[in-house]
Order: structure tokens, then C-alpha cells, then sequence
């Protein structure tokens, strides 16, 4: 059997397909590769081939994409599963660890117990001045030395001049309350022969509360000094002692002409010369009398201390904060407000912290600068109340004790302390008034790094001994071996104590027990 032979194919364009080709397009779009023709008669490829490719592209670009979704898929799944725990696995995850030893090393440290205090800086004592205006005759008008404010007053300064008489500063505590004079006695009379000897006048007996000749003469140079006349009884005593002394001249010419005519008698052999002899004894009398009156009035006319020119002032030198009269003024009132001439820190403590304190300790602060500051501890003053505080002490590592005002403990049951600070320029005496600084006092160090365990690392014996307990093994955990060794303590301090031992095992790393 002979088929019928495909009638030849006549190529008109150079880019036209090969029969295969267009076989294989026909059979996917259903149809004959030759059904169709150009208007010219060439033959061109169907356009129904065309779009069997485009839908074979669209479906690779379909599996490729439902892969990619299947993948990223796998991969959440995964990334969930990380994060699905089961109750039995997060039981086993959140159990507590086993119990073991709680430990810590045994460091080499310097120790040192610190007071710590916060404390203000003014000056000291700051007092009202009190001059006793009626002690002078007087109007008490203001007429010359009026102080500036910061003038420092010593002994022996003039801090006013009233109605042209000075008001001379003494060193006492006494205020001045009454005119001094020879023959008076009493406490402000020590006081004043005290003041006066310690400004190198010789005032007589200082065991003696007796205003003698000698302190009337150590008046007299001390105004002598100062450049004004001293107060001597004023002209009504001056009269009086010339009268005394009249009387003691007269007295004794009456005596001596009795005494005259008394021998007269005697040496012409008068049988009676009894009348003569009283004479004498009269006139003699008369002379002792006499030589009182002159004795006293001359005292009346030595150096007195007025109480209006005297200002007895504590804890000299004192520096001058204000003043509230001028020159021309009435004195009525207190004319000035003095304090101390130095700087002082006032602080307070616990009793447990002021049974560690001495005079004398050294102490730091901060300046304005931030630098450390030298001061000094000048006084330690018990409360009032005598309450012995409740606090359980501000030792380092406790915290500061505290703001203190210038007080001495009230009803706190703290204790003051004052400190002097050291060595300050002017300028950093004005910076620093005023300001609350914190205080540190060193009462006990170790010298140099010693070997240092925890507090809590310490227990006692059945003998009252101190005992550490020592990790003997590597282990740490709940099999962990533990011995116990008997160690010497010392200084405590930061929540550190100091101790030594014979054992060498006891060694700067090693590991103490400190809880469980």
C-alpha cells in the first residue's frame, strides 16, 4: 500500500520553523501545523503555538511557587517546635538547683572603722553683745570705734566707744554687772584679776577674790595702755581725799603739840600732868582716825572697772557678724552679734560612735573644690537629757549620721561633736561658710592588707573560740567538703573582720563558708 505523499512545502522566510517543530505546536493546540497561510500565499506560524508556550511558563512559575511556600513552611514549623516545651521538661528546667555551700574568698585588705557625720560649718558660738549703758553717768551716746563687720576682737580691744569712754573686751564669761573697786569681792572680781593677769598684768592674788591695791594698779596700766585716763571715783572722791588728807595733817600738828606741851610739864616738875597725857592720847587717836579716813578716801580715787566699760566675752579672739549701731546712736539694746574668729564643724553621732571618739582625732572633709580637708576633733558633748541614743551607730558602711545644727543633742540622745578644721586660706574659709559637709574620723586601721573574711563567714565554738569553715574540695556543690578551723579575729570593719591562723591552709583565694 502506497501512502499519498506530502506535497512539498515551499519556504518563503528564513525565520520560519522547522516542521518538527511546527508538528509539535500543532498537536498542543489541537490543530493542523498547515491550516493556515499569509495573504500571499506563504505560510507563517500559527499564532495558537504562541500561546501554548506563555502556558507553559505559567504553569513552572506555579510549581516553583508552591515549593517556596512548602519550604518557608518547613521552616516555621521548625521554628515553633523550638519553643514548645513540655510540662515535664519545663518542671525540669525551673527546678531550684541542689543545695550547696554558698562561699566566698579570702581577700587581702586593708581595713579601716570610720565615723562618718555630716556636719555644718559657721562660725563658733555666735552671741549677742551686751553693754550695761546704765553703768555710766552718762548719756550712752555712740561716739566713736564702731567695728565693721569681720573686724576680730582680742583682749584688750576696744569694741565701742560710749560717751567718750571705752568699752574694753576682757576674756571672762561673766557679764559685767556692777562697778569694780578696791576692798570689793566676789566671783566677776577672780574673774577680772584672772583676765587681767593672762594680758600680762600683775592683778595680785589670783587665789583671792579680793580687788586689791594691785588690781586697781593693773587697771590703771591697762587704760594707760589703750590711751584713756582711767575711772577713779570722779571729782567727788578727789574732794574727799583732799579733805582726808587736811584732816590727817591737822591731826598730826595737834598731836605734836600735845606731845610739846606734855615734856613742858614733865621738864618744869609739874606735880600734875595727867591732863597733858590725854591730851596726847586724844590727839593721837584723833591722827589714827584721820590716817583711815585718808586711807579710805585714797582708794576712792584709785583705778576702778566701770561695768559700762568692760565686755567680758568667752573664747577669744571673737570676729565681729554685725552691727546695728552708728556713730551718733542711742546704745539701747544690743549694739553687735559676735561669733568665734575661726571656723568650727558641728556634728552629732550615736553613743555607740562617740565611745569610739577622742579629742585630738583627725578627721577629713570635702572642700569646694572637692579636695580633702584636715580637721580636727575639739569636743564631744553629751545630750542633755542624758539619753544615751537608740541608734545602732554610723560607723562606715552604716550610712552618714546625719544633718547636726549647732545644738548639743536636746532630747535626741545623740552627742555633738565639733571639729576645727586646719590650715585655711582666707578664701576658703568664706567658701566653706555656711556649707554642710561630710565628715570621716579614722578610729582604728589595720596596718597595711591583712587577710580579711566576710562577717558572715564567722562562727563560734563550743569554747568560745572563732571558727571558719574551710571548702576543702574543688566541688562546690552539695558534696562539697567543708572543715572547720579555729582562726583569730581583729579589726572589723565594711562588713570585714581580720583574722589569722596556724593553719596554711588559710591563704589569700581560699574559700570560706558564708550560708547555706
Amino acid at each position: 500500500m502506497k501512502f499519498p505523499q506530502r506535497p512539498k512545502r515551499q519556504r518563503t522566510r528564513a525565520t520560519q520553523p522547522p516542521a518538527d517543530s511546527d508538528a509539535a505546536l500543532a498537536a498542543d493546540s489541537g490543530g493542523p501545523a498547515d491550516d493556515a497561510s499569509t495573504s500571499d500565499g506563504a505560510e507563517t506560524a500559527p499564532r495558537s503555538g504562541r500561546r501554548g508556550l506563555r502556558g507553559n511558563w505559567s504553569g513552572t512559575r506555579l510549581v516553583a511557587l508552591i515549593a517556596a511556600v512548602a519550604v518557608v513552611s518547613l521552616l516555621i514549623g521548625v521554628a515553633v517546635m523550638q519553643f514548645i516545651v513540655s510540662p515535664a521538661e519545663l518542671a525540669a528546667r525551673t527546678a531550684p538547683p541542689k543545695a550547696g555551700p554558698v562561699t566566698a574568698p579570702i581577700e587581702e585588705r586593708a581595713l579601716e572603722n570610720t565615723v562618718v557625720t555630716r556636719g555644718e560649718v559657721t562660725y563658733a558660738d555666735a552671741v549677742s553683745v551686751a553693754i550695761d549703758a546704765a553703768g555710766s553717768e552718762d548719756r550712752p551716746v555712740v561716739t566713736g570705734h564702731v567695728p565693721e563687720v569681720g573686724t576680730v576682737f582680742a583682749a584688750a580691744n576696744i569694741a565701742l566707744e560710749v560717751a567718750g569712754r571705752p568699752v574694753i573686751v576682757l576674756p571672762g564669761d561673766l557679764p559685767a554687772y556692777r562697778t569694780l573697786s578696791v576692798g570689793m569681792r566676789g566671783p566677776d572680781v577672780t574673774q577680772l584679776k584672772a583676765a587681767l593677769s593672762s594680758m600680762g598684768f600683775w592683778a595680785g592674788d589670783l587665789g583671792s577674790d579680793l580687788f586689791e591695791y594691785d588690781t586697781a594698779t593693773a587697771i590703771g596700766a591697762l587704760y594707760e595702755q589703750i590711751g584713756y585716763p582711767a575711772a577713779a571715783g570722779g571729782p567727788q572722791a578727789q574732794e574727799t581725799l583732799q579733805s582726808a588728807e587736811r584732816a590727817a595733817r591737822d591731826a598730826g600738828v595737834q598731836l605734836a603739840q600735845a606731845r610739846a606741851t606734855l615734856q613742858t610739864a614733865v621738864d618744869g616738875g609739874a606735880e600734875n600732868v595727867a591732863a597733858e597725857q590725854a591730851a596726847v592720847t586724844a590727839a593721837n587717836d584723833s591722827l589714827s582716825d584721820a590716817q583711815e579716813a585718808l586711807a579710805t578716801a585714797q582708794q576712792g580715787v584709785l583705778p576702778t572697772l566701770p561695768s559700762s566699760e568692760a565686755l567680758f566675752l568667752s573664747g577669744l579672739p571673737r570676729r565681729v557678724d554685725e552691727i546695728s549701731v552708728s556713730r551718733g546712736d542711742i546704745l539701747s539694746g544690743s549694739p553687735m552679734t559676735v561669733s568665734g574668729a575661726t571656723l568650727t564643724i558641728v556634728g552629732s553621732v550615736s553613743k555607740q560612735d562617740a565611745e569610739l571618739l577622742t579629742e585630738g582625732l583627725v578627721a577629713s572633709y570635702p572642700g569646694p573644690g572637692g579636695e580633702d580637708l584636715t580637721a580636727k576633733v575639739e569636743q564631744i558633748i553629751a545630750p542633755k537629757s542624758g539619753k544615751s541614743g537608740g541608734d545602732s551607730g554610723d560607723s562606715k558602711g552604716g550610712g552618714d549620721s546625719g544633718s547636726a545644727g549647732g545644738g548639743s543633742g536636746g532630747d535626741s540622745g545623740r552627742y555633738t561633736v565639733r571639729f576645727s578644721p586646719v590650715d585655711l586660706a582666707p578664701e576658703m574659709i568664706d567658701a566653706l561658710r555656711g556649707t554642710n559637709v561630710r565628715v570621716r574620723v579614722p578610729v582604728a586601721a589595720t596596718d597595711g592588707d591583712v587577710l580579711a573574711v566576710p562577717i558572715a563567714a564567722l562562727s563560734a565554738g563550743s569554747g568560745g573560740e572563732d571558727r571558719v569553715e574551710l571548702l576543702v574540695s574543688e566541688d562546690q556543690g552539695p558534696d562539697a567538703e567543708t572543715e572547720l578551723v579555729t582562726v583569730k579575729t581583729g579589726l572589723a570593719a565594711d562588713g570585714f573582720v581580720e583574722i589569722t591562723a596556724d593553719d596554711p591552709r588559710i591563704t589569700a583565694g581560699a574559700r570560706v563558708v558564708v550560708g547555706r
